[in-house]
């Protein structure tokens, strides 16, 4: 699924280029009803940058940001080895938090900034 948000593209002052695609991306999922959880969960095993209830589902979010398309679509950055990374994450903070759901899924979103355009934001939900 691909949307665009209606919010015009600024630069990102004080926050990394990485901070502020996963302020967009969660400010987008927000609209989309998903209920953030947590941010940047972090442990040696590597980081979840969010983690959300869609519904009843646990959503661990993967956010890569690109300003511009010089180096493609940022969701080509993100390996099948990253994948399965992202997945035993996941179940890693459920057991830790006790979250329950009736799923786990890993989605990811793609932001892509170009001066003086609208962000763009590519969402692929069950990446794996």
């Amino acid at each position: 699924m691909t949307s665009t948000t209606a919010v015009p593209h600024r630069e990102p002052h004080n926050q990394t280029l990485g901070a502020y695609g996963e302020s967009l991306a969660a400010e987008y999922l927000t609209g989309l009803g998903f209920h953030i959880l947590e941010r940047n969960w972090r442990t040696r095993a590597g980081e979840l940058d969010l983690i959300a209830r869609d519904r009843q589902t646990l959503v661990a979010i993967e956010v890569k940001t690109r300003s511009g398309t010089g180096y493609g679509n940022p969701l080509e950055a993100i390996t099948a080895q990253k994948m399965l990374r992202l997945r035993h994450l996941l179940l890693d903070w459920a057991h830790e938090t006790r979250a329950h759901g009736h799923g786990l899924r890993v989605d990811a979103v793609g932001i892509t900034l170009r001066a003086n355009q609208t962000p763009r934001i590519d969402h692929l939900r069950g990446i794996s």
